[in-house]
């Protein structure tokens, strides 16, 4: 993944997150906590993440599923987008990753609608 979209110019893409990113606070201080590690190139940009949460409302998603978890940037977009009840099951092999978005679900109050399954994605979708 990026830390932007695809193809933009670097102008455009700051005018874009300068004047359509909704972005909340847990949200952007996760992507700042992330960016510091190696890996920061692995989490999806902003703009990707507000597409998803868009998305989920559009298509009135209750139950979401996510190989893949990271620093649970991704998974916080999706949980906040969730109506009430609705839930995320994220797979997701190393444990340190996310360990670090913990702390920003449980800020957000939507620690409570995500199921962290460490392993292989591949057992999670198997049972």
């Amino acid at each position: 993944m990026s830390l932007k979209s695809l193809g933009l110019p670097d102008a455009l893409h700051a005018w874009m997150l300068d004047h359509g990113l909704r972005e909340a606070e847990p949200l952007a201080r996760l992507r700042a906590e992330t960016a510091k590690l190696d890996q920061h190139h692995w989490q999806i940009a902003p703009e990707q993440g507000q597409f998803m949460a868009l998305l989920a409302r559009i298509a009135g998603t209750r139950r979401h599923l996510e190989v893949g978890t990271f620093t649970g940037y991704g998974t916080l977009a999706i949980a906040l987008a969730l109506p009430p009840g609705g839930e995320i099951v994220t797979c997701e092999i190393e444990p340190r990753f996310p360990a670090i978005g913990r702390p920003f679900w449980r800020e957000a109050g939507v620690e409570g609608r995500i199921e962290l399954r460490l392993g292989p994605a591949l057992d999670t979708l198997d049972g």
